[in-house]
């Protein structure tokens, strides 16, 4: 049985927002956020929200994207989870609606196997547009999955439920209300979650073995 971990990492592993970060050097920071927070809390398409997001800040130098990475702080828990995941035999994929460019290092820091996020496109230095891997994170899922695979997903917001709608187990982190009403598991951090995988993966991942 192939074991998959799919976590997402902004607001799960790392308090860091990218939009929350970029929008301090835009005019339209505010109008950022807003799309952000709708975005999160299923008010409106993320997808939507996302391409609109792109759009505001088409024209930002190169030089600003790669400063904001300066403020991504991940927690000991986040490698602390990953290792515990891939001492119990998980792949463990970093999923994120972000941009490469400015979160590789959580690659880095976690030892976790994979990072899969979109990545900005450039030209003459300034954001012309995004490369979109996905348009949700459930085709993330899909296109690891085969039949005898056991998911793990874990996430903190409405974007995160196409995950754990596919998902053996999934634990979703704070209190977004659509998020929780998805997962299987509500931790309010990750030492809860690290406390849930340590507690109730093990059980699950024998019943799936019979």
């Amino acid at each position: 049985m192939r074991r998959l971990a799919f976590i997402d990492v902004e607001g799960t592993l790392t308090e860091f927002e990218f939009w929350e970060e970029i929008a301090n050097y835009v005019k339209n920071g505010e109008e950022i956020k807003s799309l952000l927070y709708k975005g999160l809390t299923g008010e409106v398409d993320w997808f939507e929200s996302f391409k609109k997001r792109v759009g505001l800040i088409k024209g930002i130098d190169k030089e600003t994207i790669l400063r904001t990475s300066q403020k991504l702080v991940l927690s000991p828990q986040a490698k602390e989870l990953v290792e515990l995941l891939k001492s119990k035999g998980f792949l463990v994929v970093l999923v994120s609606g972000c941009f490469r460019e400015v979160l590789e290092k959580t690659l880095t820091y976690t030892n976790a196997d994979m990072l899969v996020s979109n990545r900005l496109i450039f030209k003459n230095g300034k954001v012309y547009g995004a490369y979109m891997l996905f348009r949700d994170k459930g085709e993330i899922v899909d296109r690891f999955m085969t039949e005898r695979s056991f998911i793990l997903a874990v996430g903190d917001g409405s974007n995160d439920i196409p995950m754990f709608k596919k998902a053996d187990v999934s634990i979703a982190l704070g209190n977004n209300k659509k998020a929780v009403e998805f997962a299987d598991f509500n931790a309010r951090n990750l030492d809860e979650a690290i406390k849930i995988v340590s507690e109730v993966l093990g059980s699950s991942l024998e019943g799936n073995a019979r």
